[in-house]
């Protein structure tokens, strides 16, 4: 698959599946995290393919990814990272741990860091709400649907793999307009929301 030809799959595939009849359940609003996850197959590299753009971001122009690495004391490293338009990266480093005794799905994340101690007296939420069975791209959420990510192991996710995620996305009830691609080496050449003008030009080859 051709870099730029990545706006126009994800683009596409992830509005084409609109028309997927929801799921038993989704009518109620309920957001569920998948039932578990193997967090030693989940550590590693992901590549932010879309997200809903979050304030903690605004500096970033390209290339958003974490890096995940399970610790023996049971929490997760987190290190965040982007580039700037300058070019300049911007690495953020954080903790995870699971929210409830026996789930791995349910994460919370702090990035405050007193005196050498992580504290997670208030703790984003980290739920990951679609996965793929080789852990080739996973779909992040929230119970209120503030937040959205979708990420990747390749910045060129096959069709299947782009409608796996949609599917994710809609049985969960977010409004996949509110998502905005990310732009990565390799793959998106541009920020393109998923709905509106911008949208047609990608998937056209106009604007």
């Amino acid at each position: 698959m051709r870099p730029r030809t990545i706006v126009s799959v994800l683009a596409t595939a992830l509005v084409a599946t609109l028309g997927l009849t929801p799921p038993a359940g989704a009518a109620t609003g309920e957001v569920r995290p998948v039932r578990s996850v193997d967090l030693t197959r989940y550590q590693g590299t992901w590549l932010q393919l879309a997200a809903i753009p979050q304030p903690f971001q605004a500096a970033c122009a390209r290339d958003d990814r974490a890096e995940y690495t399970l610790l023996p004391d049971g929490l997760v490293r987190v290190v965040n990272s982007c580039r700037r338009a300058d070019g300049q990266e911007v690495r953020l480093e954080g903790r995870a741990r699971p929210a409830d005794a026996g789930t791995t799905s349910r994460l919370e994340v702090t990035f405050v860091n007193v005196g050498g101690a992580w504290v997670f007296d208030d703790p984003g939420t980290y739920w990951v709400i679609g996965l793929d069975r080789d852990y080739r791209w996973a779909v992040v959420g929230a119970p209120d649907r503030r937040s959205g990510f979708v990420l990747s192991r390749t910045a060129r996710p096959t069709p299947d793999q782009v409608a796996g995620i949609a599917t994710a996305l809609i049985r969960n009830g977010y409004d996949l307009c509110r998502f905005r691609v990310t732009v990565q080496e390799g793959g998106a050449p541009a920020p393109v929301d998923l709905c509106g003008p911008s949208r047609v030009a990608a998937t056209t080859g106009r604007g």
